[in-house]
């Protein structure tokens, strides 16, 4: 069996996909990998650079999708095509540092985890380092998974999971471009019987602005209908695997938080966007542990738009609740 499958979602990454490959590639690895590419019908030039990549690297495979999908279909295509015993998933405008999958690959054999966490670097455009706090100690993970179920709210790029840890999941039948990762990351800490922190940036995170990530406000409607996705999404996988309270009410922080966020940034003035907003609304109060207080606390915050920032600076995040006070009500942006 192939040691090690990398699946990378590709949609218009022309500046950044050689980079991401090249990372790959070059890497001294004792083992054997393959890197799977799926293009979700790209509009630039990243099929072509896949295409004349492959003519020198016969380990490159290369899946092209007729039509744009979102990111959690094109992760799943990836991830159904593997052969590997375990799966990295890498987003194309990112890259590995050298000698990380020889490093990552040996501690897979070595500790024979169903999940192997490792630690990365966040890097902006221009080269520049970003302040990241580091998860902590290395080892297996005892006790309540609620203990690093935060670290799972990050991307799905810092794990590697045995392959036989993904079939059948729920994530593979949701068709959501933000908070897919998270979708991801709850269900394979939720499936995992054992789980190892391995605290080593070997994997440099790229904040790039043009990516999905970034593209909020263009995209206000869909990602309302995808926060509305992942939150039913979350109460069918709690339903399907067993949760501690605790990390159940970590889990229905993390979407109040985002309901929260959500608020800020969208324009609630808009009707269709009101509406979608309302939705999500309902929508939450089906997650496990919602009370009728908190419940009434969010109906109360899309009412009044002060009440938001206020609940988000005391109970989250007071820098983004000042920052968008600062924004919106003393400079009127």
């Amino acid at each position: 069996m192939m040691d090690l499958s990398i699946c990378i979602p590709v949609y218009n990454v022309e500046p950044y996909l050689k980079r991401c490959l090249d990372s790959l590639f070059f890497q001294n690895l004792k083992g054997t990998f393959e890197v799977i590419c799926v293009d979700d019908a790209s509009t630039d030039n990243s099929l072509s650079i896949l295409k004349n990549y492959q003519l020198k690297e016969p380990r490159l495979k290369i899946i092209e999708l007729a039509e744009r999908k979102k990111l959690s279909v094109v992760r799943s295509v990836g991830i159904h095509a593997a052969l590997g015993r375990y799966v990295m998933l890498v987003d194309s405008d990112d890259w590995l540092q050298q000698g990380s999958l020889d490093s990552l690959l040996q501690k897979c054999i070595e500790i024979d985890a169903d999940i192997v966490v490792y630690d990365y670097v966040v890097q902006d455009s221009s080269g520049n380092k970003v302040a990241h706090k580091p998860f902590g100690n290395e080892g297996f993970v005892s006790g309540n998974k609620s203990s690093v179920q935060k670290i799972f709210n990050g991307g799905s790029f810092c794990k590697i999971a045995k392959r036989n840890l993904l079939s059948n999941l729920l994530f593979n039948d949701t068709s959501i471009n933000w908070g897919e990762d998270f979708l991801y990351n709850t269900e394979i800490l939720l499936k995992a019987e054992t789980i190892y922190l391995f605290p080593f940036a070997f994997y440099v995170y790229c904040t790039n602005h043009s990516s999905i990530t970034f593209s909020i406000k263009k995209n206000e409607n869909e990602m309302l209908e995808d926060r509305i996705t992942s939150v039913d999404a979350t109460v069918a996988i709690l339903g399907k695997y067993s949760a501690s309270d605790k990390l159940k009410l970590s889990l229905l922080n993390y979407h109040i938080y985002k309901f929260l966020v959500l608020l800020l940034r969208v324009d609630c003035k808009n009707c269709e966007i009101n509406d979608k907003v309302e939705l999500l609304t309902d929508c939450m109060r089906k997650l496990p542990l919602m009370t009728e207080y908190k419940y009434k606390m969010l109906c109360f915050c899309v009412k009044y738009p002060l009440y938001t920032l206020t609940y988000m600076g005391l109970f989250f995040d007071f820098r983004l609740s000042f920052d968008v006070f600062y924004k919106k009500y003393l400079k009127n942006e």
